[in-house]
């Protein structure tokens, strides 16, 4: 997603949490008209729910949370996707219509718009999924603009005044260059 498509994203790269909490409060709204069954539009509420609350009071989200609105989202969208198209139905009761629930005897229809526009709707909540931040990214940034200033002052003192002749020692030759470090330091995996 280009920063330019979304409001949340700012011209650096970092997003607002505010601006943020206010677009999961749109997409509440939106899940809310999209037709789906009961029980996919509760779940995607209580998640969007946990991850708007954490981002109002810490200013970003759990990566747990986010996982589980993704795997809850990717759910529904897959759902929708699998939906019979059919034409607009005289009458329809989508809360007896359970994808995939052969026990139910009623099939998980959709109109073509209704699977277009939940589609979307699903799709744009996930890039916001993804462009929010964790408290890994938080820590990120914080690690790096550490480095930058220590990189900045690095560039304003001599060697010699940190107590280091310029002579190597074993301590100072250390495995780095050896293992690349690709700023992964561990998998969450799924829940």
């Amino acid at each position: 997603m280009c920063s330019n498509d979304s409001p949340s994203v700012k011209p650096d790269g970092t997003t607002d949490a505010a601006e943020l909490a206010a677009e999961y409060e749109e997409f509440l709204l939106d899940i809310e008209e999209q037709p789906l069954p009961g029980y996919r539009t509760e779940e995607m509420r209580v998640r969007i729910e946990e991850v708007r609350a954490t981002l109002a009071t810490e200013g970003v989200a759990s990566a747990g949370q986010l996982q589980q609105l993704l795997r809850t989202v990717t759910e529904a969208l897959a759902d929708v996707q699998a939906a019979q198209v059919v034409p607009v139905p005289e009458d329809r009761n989508l809360s007896a219509a359970v994808p995939g629930a052969t026990d139910t005897g009623a099939a998980y229809e959709v109109t073509e718009t209704e699977q277009a526009t939940a589609t979307n709707v699903l799709l744009n909540l996930l890039f916001t999924v993804v462009e929010t931040p964790t408290h890994e990214d938080r820590r990120r940034v914080e690690a790096s603009a550490a480095r930058d200033d220590d990189a900045r002052d690095g560039d304003a003192r001599d060697d010699g005044a940190c107590g280091n002749d310029g002579a190597d020692t074993e301590e100072d030759n250390t495995d780095t260059e050896e293992r690349p470090a690709f700023g992964v330091t561990g998998y969450a995996g799924p829940e």
